[in-house]
């Protein structure tokens, strides 16, 4: 899931221009979130052996443009816990947990920007 945040370019050439950095307030707050997307994913896992829920990671990258975080499973079977199978109803685990996680990116986006905007201005 990406989140789009409209009118981005212009806040970033202000609050860069004033000495601050945007890319470094979205980076924490893209870092927050994905903490909270694995958390929420692992409370929704179905368990049986606790694996897959012990298998839920974050993967966070930054380039000079864009700071992303991934949330993944890499067990062979959360897929199918995820949809279904013909023969097994879904349970559903990370798409709750990547909605839950849109109203916090924006709180946590806001929070971290106005910190920048704050220091900025100091």
């Amino acid at each position: 899931m990406a989140i789009v945040i409209k009118g981005l370019d212009s806040l970033m050439a202000k609050l860069n221009a004033m000495g601050g950095n945007v890319l470094d307030a979205l980076d924490n707050a893209v870092k927050q979130t994905s903490l909270y997307a694995q958390g929420e994913a692992r409370a929704n896992a179905p368990v049986d052996t606790g694996n897959l829920k012990q298998s839920i990671s974050t993967e966070h990258e930054r380039s000079t443009e864009a700071a992303t975080s991934t949330v993944y499973t890499n067990v062979e079977y959360g897929l199918y816990q995820e949809m279904g199978t013909v023969n097994m109803p879904a349970h559903p685990f990370m798409v709750p947990a990547a909605k839950a996680s849109e109203n916090v990116f924006e709180h946590n986006a806001k929070n971290e920007l106005e910190k920048a905007i704050r220091k900025a201005a100091k």
